[in-house]
């Protein structure tokens, strides 16, 4: 039997989530295990927007909006 997740299809990543002390917004960082590469976000809606982006037909969108630059 093959495996139906074919390694193009499937990402993992790693989500932290924290609060800054006297702010109600939570903040994130998203790491992708097989890179390493890190996306931060300021709000919850930024990170839902990035990872709806990861649809594989929104690819050409993500690349347009600069969505993977690397955090370091």
């Amino acid at each position: 039997m093959t495996d139906p997740v074919s390694p193009s299809h499937y990402t993992s990543y790693l989500l932290r989530v924290w609060r800054v002390d006297g702010e109600r917004r939570c903040r994130a960082l998203l790491e992708e295990v097989a890179t390493g590469e890190r996306v931060g976000f300021g709000d919850l809606a930024g990170l839902l927007t990035f990872l709806e982006a990861q649809m594989p037909e929104a690819q050409e969108k993500i690349e347009a909006k600069g969505f993977l630059a690397n955090t370091d």
